[in-house]
Parts: structure tokens; C-alpha cells; sequence
């Protein structure tokens, strides 16, 4: 009896200093939790005089969206990212900490769409989160920076989903673009998807893995259909999480890389937290409500022509958005110019897996320095 009181006390403690220590880690991030942009410094820790580092929950079209501003000198060209999903903004510290962040040669703008991340808030209504009114509103955005910061043109790169909605964009109004730059392109979704799954069962098959053998049988080949076990935006998932599973994005993240994510001033202590109260769906409505919308995006059917300069950027093992297929639009496509860049064992993020290259990129080919 003594012993097991003697346990009970040492678990006590235990949990004591647990709870303890957790209270003082959530302590020390709010503390790191301003809600203001890291500035960039100079070496005696002056903010740097031509610099800009903000961010704001700015009103597009009616619509409440947050964009996050950060350049070193805001005479430098302007670029706008248009991210991936649907509804799958990056945070620009991951930008920072993978060392692909173009603040050094760029003004940079990160666009959070309607119904996507921080900026969706319950008055939205889901009607209104569709592919025109985002593209409408990158347009208006675009507008915005060319006359913030006197620009007679912008820079416009789109990620996998984002590929598509800034295609869109160039193509209703090339006049306010330098060129269009594509990462992971989504060039026809469906015949892509018809890929993909392949892939998937292809390598289950190989690797005898009879759990995913089963779930993408269950989910049934492309086109997804609604069934009783899953909706068409959890068959994607299932299927994504299997192609994860046998060409994942190599980004390492380390508990060095977490601490500075969660140190990080950009955001507030709630907003680093949001991601774990909320699930998915009602966090990232958009992901679900634009799916059929991105299953029918076709760019080759769509946008056969953009009157910039054209790079593709691409990983070869890329199955998100099938190599093949991305390659197969950049052929056709009638632009001015066009360069396509592949990335040997590369997947669904070039950027985060080779930096180095897709930074000499923007550098020696985009910018041409």
C-alpha cells in the first residue's frame, strides 16, 4: 500500500512538472505572438530605411482577405503568390525557413483567398467562394500593388491550384503582368487525377500494401463519386495521402524549424493555434466547396495562349499534378517566350526540396541579373 502511494505521489509530480512546463512553453509563444511582421534589420539592428514587412485583413470585392507584404527594398519588382489547394495557403515564415523566399530580390505579396486560412471568417458565404470571384479578386489585388508601389507591371507566380487561378488572371489582363511563373501546374486536373490514382494503386500493388490497395477501391477510380463512405472531396484526400505515402515532399521538419514557426511575431497566439481547434472542413471551407471546380479546370481547353513570358517549374516525380500533363499543356501553350524547368526527383514542391535552383532561377532566368 505504501509503495502504490509512493507511486501515486511520484505521478503527481510528474504530471505537476508536466503541465508546468507545457504552461511555460504556451507562455514564452504568446510572448512571441505581436501579431506584427518580423522587420528586416541591418547589422546594428536598424530597421532597414526602404523596407516593408506588414501584413492586413484587407477588404477585395467585399470580401475580408489577408495579405502579407514583405520586401527588403520596395524598389524592387513586385511579386504576387497565388497559392495552392484550394484553399491551402503557406504561411510566410515556412518561406523564410526553407530558405526560398524572395524578399532579398522582390517586393513579395502573400495572398490568403476568400474562404482560404486567416482569411475566412463565417461571413462568407460559401456562394460566393467560387474561381471567378477569386480570380476577380486577384486581379483587383494585382491592381492594387502595381499602384502601392508605383509599378507599371507585376511579377505572378501560381502554386498547383494557384497555377490554374493565375493563368486565369494573365489571361482576362496580361497588361499587368511581367510574366507568369507556374509551380506543380495543374493543366487538366481530371486527366491528371486519372494519372495519379494509377500511380497510387501501382505502387500499393508493388509494395504489398493491402490497406491501400482496399481504400482506393473503395473510393473507385477517377471521376470520384459520392458513396456512402466518402464525399468526393474525401476521396481526393484518401487518394493524396496515398501518393504521399510514395513520392512525399521532402522538407524536413525539425524541432528547430517548429520552434521558429511558433516564435515567429507574424502571427498571434490564436492564429498559430488555429489550425489544431479546427478541423479542416471549417477551417478551409473552400477546400471542399471549389474540389468540383478544380476537377473540371482544363488548361489546355481553357487558356491555349498567354500573351507573357512564360516558366513552368516542375518536379518529375511530380503526382499531384502529373508530370506528363503539365509538360503536355507547356508544349502547346502559345506564349511569347516560355522556359520549362525540371527538377530531377522532384515532386508536388520544387521550392522547398531545391531552394538553391529555383532561387537562381528567378535570379539568372526570370529577372535575368
Amino acid at each position: 500500500m505504501k509503495i502504490l502511494k509512493k507511486i501515486g505521489k511520484c505521478l503527481l509530480v510528474l504530471l505537476g512538472a508536466i503541465v508546468v512546463f507545457i504552461l511555460v512553453v504556451l507562455l514564452i509563444i504568446r510572448i512571441n505572438s505581436s501579431g506584427n511582421e518580423e522587420p528586416f534589420l541591418d547589422e546594428k539592428g536598424n530597421v532597414l530605411p526602404n523596407s516593408i514587412a506588414m501584413h492586413e485583413d484587407m477588404t477585395i470585392n467585399g470580401v475580408p482577405q489577408r495579405i502579407t507584404i514583405r520586401g527588403k527594398d520596395k524598389n524592387n519588382p513586385v511579386l504576387l503568390i497565388v497559392h495552392g489547394g484550394p484553399g491551402a495557403p503557406i504561411l510566410p515564415i515556412i518561406y523564410k525557413l526553407t530558405g526560398i523566399d524572395l524578399e532579398d530580390i522582390f517586393t513579395v505579396c502573400y495572398w490568403e483567398q476568400r474562404g482560404s486560412g486567416l482569411a475566412y471568417n463565417d461571413s462568407i458565404p460559401d456562394s460566393s467562394i467560387t474561381l471567378n470571384h477569386i480570380v476577380d479578386d486577384g486581379l483587383e489585388l494585382s491592381n492594387h500593388l502595381k499602384k502601392t508601389f508605383k509599378k507599371d507591371k507585376i511579377y505572378i507566380e501560381g502554386l498547383s491550384w494557384g497555377t490554374a487561378v493565375a493563368a486565369y488572371m494573365v489571361q482576362k489582363q496580361p497588361e499587368l503582368y511581367h510574366a507568369y511563373i507556374g509551380s506543380g501546374l495543374m493543366a487538366n486536373l481530371s486527366l491528371s487525377e486519372k494519372l495519379s490514382y494509377e500511380f497510387a494503386m501501382s505502387e500499393s500493388q508493388k509494395h504489398n500494401d493491402t490497406v491501400s490497395i482496399n481504400l482506393l477501391k473503395q473510393i473507385g477510380k477517377p471521376p470520384y463519386v459520392q458513396n456512402a463512405k466518402n464525399t468526393v472531396a474525401e476521396a481526393f484526400e484518401i487518394e493524396r495521402q496515398i501518393v504521399m505515402k510514395y513520392a512525399p515532399i521532402k522538407l524536413e521538419t525539425d524541432f528547430s524549424f517548429i520552434k521558429s514557426m511558433f516564435l515567429d511575431n507574424g502571427l498571434t497566439f490564436k492564429e498559430k493555434f488555429t489550425d489544431m481547434i479546427n478541423s479542416p472542413e471549417s477551417y478551409y471551407p473552400a477546400a471542399t466547396i471549389l474540389q468540383p471546380t478544380a476537377i473540371d479546370m482544363n488548361l489546355m481547353r481553357d487558356v491555349p495562349e498567354l500573351k507573357v513570358p512564360v516558366y513552368i517549374l516542375h518536379g518529375d516525380n511530380d503526382h499531384f499534378t502529373e508530370t506528363a500533363v503539365a509538360k503536355m499543356y507547356f508544349d502547346s501553350i502559345i506564349a511569347p517566350s516560355k522556359k520549362w524547368f525540371l527538377f530531377e526527383n522532384g515532386t508536388h514542391g520544387v521550392q522547398v526540396e531545391y531552394p538553391e535552383k529555383y532561387r537562381s532561377i528567378y535570379i539568372n532566368d526570370i529577372l535575368g541579373k
